[in-house]
C-alpha cells in the first residue's frame, strides 16, 4: 500500500466476506500485469463521495484506492472515476447506468449497504433494483469485475434492545447473498473491524465521533428513546484521528483508509494468484452442456426479469426535462459546495399555485422492449411507471399535485416534501402513465398540509426516471442521512 496500513492480515482476511472464483478479477489482474490501462468506476452514496473525510476528496477512500492502483500499476491511460451521488441507492444507478458506467469498464465497485433499507424483503423495490444493477453491470460488453463494498454504521445499527452497534441490523447479509449467487467478491467493514470497535482499539474507537452536535436517539433506562447528541472527540487532530466515524454514519479519516484497504484486498489477492499460477484455468471448470457459462444465470429473485430501459434524467440533464414553469427556478440547494453533484441542483418552487411541466417519452425503446417482450409499436398501448425524485426535509417543505396534462394519461399523485426528523433525504414518488412520445406531467404546489405539517410550501424536484418493469411499491429509496452530508 502507498501508506502505512491500518488493517492486519487477519483483519483483511476477516473482511473478505466473499471472494468466489475470482474469474473476472483474474482477467483484470492479467491486464494490469501486462502493463495495460484500465477503467475503474466507483458507485455509491455520500460515503463514496468522500463524506466524513477531513479533506475530501483527497483522503477519501476512493482517492486512496485510485492512488493504490496508480502506484502499484502506473499508467497515464488509466480512467479512474468516482460516480458517487449522495443519498443514492442501487435503484437510481440501476435505471441510469448508462450515465455512469461505459460498456468497456474493467472494474466497478458498489457501496450501498448503509443506504439500502435494512428491513426490505427480497421482493421489494430495493432488493430487486440491486439485483438489476448487478445484472446490468455483469452483462456489459467489457465484462467488468464487480466488488461489493459493505460499509457499516455503528451508530445507525439499532434494534433488539440496542441503540447502537447491533451486528446484524443492516442489509449486508442480503446483498452478500446476491454476491454469492453472481460470484461477485464482497468486502465488509463490519466483519473486519466490529470487534476492534467494540474493544475501543485506537483508530477504531466508536464511543465518540469527530464532529460535535450529531443527534442520536438513545435508549433510556425506562426503555424509551430520547434524543441527545453523540459524544464528540476533543477538537485536537491528533486525538480526533483515533475515532472511526465523523458522525453517526460517515467514516472519518481512519474509516476511509479502512474502506480503501478492504476494497484493494480482492484485487491484491487476484494479482497474487495470477502471479503464483493459482488463478482458475480452463481445466478447473466443470464441462457440462447444461451450464451456460457465457450467460448470466436467471434472476435470483423470482420474477425479477430484466426490464426494458427507459428515460433517466438527473443532475445536468434534468434541467431540460422541465419545458415550462411558473414560479419554479433551477437552483442549487448548496451553492457553496465544490462541484455540481454536491451543490444539489434541482427545480424549486415555494408558493402555492406555482407549477412546473415535465415532458418525457414514456414509450419503451424498440430494442429494449423487444428484449423484454414489450410491444412499443403504439404510442398509446400499455402502461409504464414514472419515478419522480424530490426532496423531503424537516423545515419549510410542502406538497404538490402531480397530473398528466398532455399526450399521456395517469391518475393524479401527491408529492409530499415534509419529514418529521431533523434530516433530509431524497424520496421517490411513483405513478403509472400511458405511453406517449411527448408525455406532459405538471407538478403544482398546493397549500395542503403534508404528513408532517411545516411552515412553508417548498417543493424541490431533482430527477426523473421512466421504467417498463412491474415494480410495485412507493417509498424511500434512500436511507435517511444526517443533514450535514445530505441536501
Amino acid at each position: 500500500m502507498p501508506w502505512h496500513p491500518l488493517l492486519t492480515r487477519e483483519e483483511l482476511l476477516r473482511g473478505l466476506a466473499y471472494f468466489g472464483s475470482g474469474a473476472r478479477l483474474h482477467r483484470l489482474a492479467r491486464k494490469l500485469l501486462a502493463g495495460k490501462p484500465i477503467k475503474v468506476f466507483t458507485l455509491g452514496g455520500s460515503v463514496t463521495g468522500g463524506g466524513g473525510a477531513s479533506h475530501p476528496p483527497d483522503n477519501s477512500y476512493v482517492q486512496r484506492f485510485f492512488k493504490f492502483i496508480q502506484k502499484s500499476f502506473p499508467h497515464s491511460g488509466h480512467v479512474l472515476q468516482n460516480k458517487a451521488i449522495s443519498a443514492s441507492t442501487a435503484f437510481l444507478y440501476s435505471h441510469c447506468l448508462q450515465h455512469h458506467v461505459p460498456p468497456d469498464a474493467d472494474l466497478v465497485s458498489l457501496e450501498f449497504s448503509v443506504n439500502e433499507r435494512s428491513d426490505a424483503p427480497f421482493q421489494s423495490i430495493e432488493r430487486r433494483s440491486y439485483e438489476q444493477l448487478l445484472r446490468r453491470l455483469l452483462a456489459l460488453p467489457g465484462r467488468p469485475a464487480v466488488i461489493m463494498l459493505h460499509h457499516y454504521g455503528w451508530w445507525e445499527a439499532a434494534g433488539d434492545g440496542l441503540d447502537r452497534g447491533l451486528y446484524y441490523r443492516q442489509p449486508e447479509a442480503d446483498l452478500t447473498t446476491l454476491a454469492q449467487y453472481y460470484d461477485v467478491p464482497a468486502v465488509s467493514v463490519r466483519a473486519a473491524t466490529y470487534h476492534l470497535m467494540q474493544a475501543g482499539v485506537r483508530k477504531f474507537k466508536v464511543n465518540r465521533v469527530a464532529m460535535a452536535g450529531r443527534p442520536h436517539r438513545f435508549l433510556a433506562a425506562n426503555g424509551s428513546l430520547e434524543w441527545g447528541d453523540i459524544p464528540a472527540s476533543p477538537p485536537r487532530p491528533a486525538i480526533r484521528a483515533n475515532f472511526f466515524y465523523q458522525d453517526s454514519l460517515h467514516p472519518y479519516d481512519p474509516g476511509h483508509q479502512t474502506l480503501a484497504e478492504l476494497l484493494a484486498e480482492p484485487l491484491v489477492r487476484a494479482v497474487w494468484e495470477v502471479q503464483a499460477g493459482l488463478a482458475l484455468a480452463e481445466a478447473d471448470l466443470r464441462k457440462d452442456p447444461h451450464l451456460k457459462r457465457k450467460r448470466l444465470p436467471p434472476p435470483m429473485i423470482p420474477g425479477n426479469a430484466d426490464g426494458a430501459s427507459g428515460v433517466c434524467a438527473m443532475q445536468e440533464e434534468f434541467k431540460g426535462v422541465v419545458v415550462d414553469q411558473e414560479g419554479f427556478e433551477y437552483a442549487p440547494e448548496r451553492p457553496s459546495a465544490s462541484d455540481f453533484m454536491h451543490q444539489k441542483w434541482g427545480w424549486r418552487g415555494a408558493k402555492p399555485g406555482a407549477w412546473a411541466e415535465l415532458e418525457l417519452d414514456t414509450r419503451a425503446s424498440s430494442s429494449s422492449a423487444s428484449a423484454s417482450g414489450i410491444n412499443s409499436s403504439s404510442e398509446a398501448d400499455g402502461e409504464t411507471v414514472v419515478w419522480l425524485s424530490h426532496l423531503r426535509s424537516y423545515q419549510g417543505m410542502g406538497t404538490a399535485r402531480v397530473a398528466c396534462v398532455g399526450g399521456c394519461t395517469c391518475d393524479e399523485a401527491t408529492l409530499d416534501g415534509t419529514w418529521e426528523q431533523r434530516v433530509s433525504l431524497f424520496w421517490i414518488t411513483r405513478f403509472a402513465v400511458s405511453r406517449h412520445r411527448r408525455c406532459r406531467i405538471r407538478v403544482t404546489i398546493t397549500d395542503e398540509p403534508g404528513q408532517f405539517p411545516e411552515e412553508g410550501h417548498k417543493v424541490s424536484l431533482v430527477a426523473v426516471m421512466v421504467t417498463h418493469a412491474p415494480l410495485t411499491e412507493q417509498g424511500s429509496l434512500s436511507r435517511v442521512e444526517q443533514l450535514e452530508f445530505n441536501v
